[in-house]
């Protein structure tokens, strides 16, 4: 089970300067204001390696799903106990994507992030300072088809050193979510994806009203656990939301080194967010100590971010 502790939303800043959000920086559920506005919620959110990570206590790269020229798209965040979170947007140098929905690290590369975009397409990022830098030529997914809707991104590295990538569309409604992995291989200038090895559809029980995105962002734990969480979108930019996060099943590494999904048929929420909360949760990471971080995209409200105690 998860034991909850405090949970985050962030928010797009258009000048490159470190920014800190004293307005809600900690409301009394533990969640903490990173960004205001629809240009400011978080859609992806991945842990900087080797910064140092306690109670409380992490700086993390985090997303925007924006759209338009002259949006931010990426930027870190120190979260400190006690203090209110500090932002700083980082200039995108390289082909400019739209509606990133999806952000993790390159296990064993420092500052090497790879971000999804909602049609499919993966870039490979390198921050530096307040630069995030494209490398290569940008990936497209395989199996990807038009009108497909991406929300869910992660890579595992394997017991033997080999790196997989779990992706996953969004669903909606009774439209299940698909999630696929596939072999990957990732150096300092270079990154690709092997052939789809395996796919399985995947569906919530909650939330189960208005519009459910089944997956909204998806984890894989080094234990290969699926982490994933859904949500769901009234289509007004004021809500009420409602969201979850599930423990969805497990990747498995067979003989020849092949990835396999082992999801659950039958799910019960870790965490719960009714439209009481009024929280979108779009972006997961788990953190070392058995911490987990959520982040929300609150559309008019902005995004946030909590800690969570991970048990599973």
């Amino acid at each position: 089970m998860i034991m909850n502790k405090l949970i985050v939303s962030t928010a797009a800043f258009g000048a490159l300067a470190a920014v800190s959000v004293p307005a809600h920086a900690a409301d009394r559920q533990g969640w903490q204001r990173v960004g205001t506005g629809m240009t400011g919620g978080v859609s992806g959110i991945a842990l900087v390696a080797g910064a140092p990570v306690r109670h409380d206590r992490a700086d993390v790269v985090i997303v925007h799903d924006n759209k338009n020229d002259g949006e931010t798209r990426i930027e870190t965040v120190r979260l400190r106990p006690g203090k209110a979170p500090v932002t700083t947007p980082l200039s995108w140098n390289g082909p400019l994507p739209k509606d990133v929905e999806a952000l993790d690290a390159v296990p064993g590369l420092a500052n090497h992030y790879i971000a999804l975009a909602s049609e499919g397409t993966a870039y490979h990022v390198v921050v530096a300072g307040r630069t995030a830098t494209v490398v290569g030529t940008p990936v497209p997914l395989p199996d990807r088809q038009a009108g497909d809707n991406y929300e869910g991104f992660a890579l595992y590295r394997g017991p033997v050193g080999r790196l997989f990538a779990v992706w996953a569309t969004r669903g909606k409604n009774d439209q299940k979510a698909v999630i696929r992995t596939a072999p990957a291989d990732a150096g300092r200038t270079r990154f690709g994806l092997g052939a789809t090895a395996d796919t399985e559809r995947f569906a919530v029980p909650f939330p189960n009203e208005d519009e459910v995105r089944h997956v909204s962002d998806l984890k894989v734990l080094r234990d290969g656990t699926v982490l994933v969480s859904s949500a769901s979108d009234p289509n007004d930019n004021d809500g009420p939301f409602s969201s979850a996060v599930y423990q969805a099943g497990r990747l498995t590494i067979k003989s020849r080194l092949r990835p396999v999904l082992r999801l659950k048929e039958s799910l019960r929420p870790l965490r719960r967010y009714t439209k009481q909360d009024d929280r979108k949760v779009e972006a997961i990471v788990a953190l070392p100590g058995g911490q987990a971080l959520w982040g929300t995209d609150d559309e008019n409200n902005g995004g946030s971010v909590t800690f969570d105690r991970l048990h599973h």
